[in-house]
């Protein structure tokens, strides 16, 4: 039996080093070599991993990992960086990109396809919608929240800002 286009989710696997991020595939704007990117410069977070020019954009680029507080570094000689559209309504351009360990993978799941599964205790629940399995391969995912860690980058942004403007 064939599934219907309704049937399927459009998604994209964004490997990490211990991790997966699952995203729809709407999200994945461009896959880039980090050689694109640019020391972030003064002081910063430590999953602050610095800026990449795309298309006439100075986008942030955060290393997922860091956020939330592991110690592991995303990249590497394969590594690559995944551009995120925006994705609240009336964002328009992309808004971040995140450091991964090889090329974003690109899914069709069936809607039956993910089994959720509780957040590990390494996972920050306000940057977390879900934690899911893959059931054609057995592969864990985390759902990240864009919104929350778009809200974390703006502020930290600001705060830069704020602090340049009073030097």
């Amino acid at each position: 039996m064939t599934e219907s286009a309704d049937d399927l989710l459009h998604a994209v696997l964004l490997p990490l080093h211990d991790d997966r991020l699952l995203l729809p595939n709407l999200a994945l704007a461009d896959s880039l070599a980090p050689a694109a990117l640019r020391a972030p410069g003064g002081e910063v977070p430590d999953w602050f991993a610095g800026w990449l020019a795309w298309q006439h954009l100075d986008l942030p680029v955060l290393q997922f990992e860091r956020l939330i507080g592991g110690s592991h570094d995303s990249g590497g000689r394969r590594g690559r960086i995944a551009v995120l559209q925006a994705l609240t309504p009336g964002a328009g351009e992309p808004r971040c990109a995140v450091l991964c360990e090889r090329h974003p993978q690109l899914l069709r799941l069936a809607r039956d396809g993910l089994e959720a599964l509780p957040l590990r205790a390494s996972d920050v629940p306000e940057l977390a919608l879900a934690r899911v399995r893959l059931r054609s391969d057995a592969r864990e995912a985390l759902i990240p929240d864009l919104a929350a860690i778009e809200q974390r980058l703006a502020a930290l942004l600001d705060a830069g800002a704020a602090l340049a403007a009073r030097s």
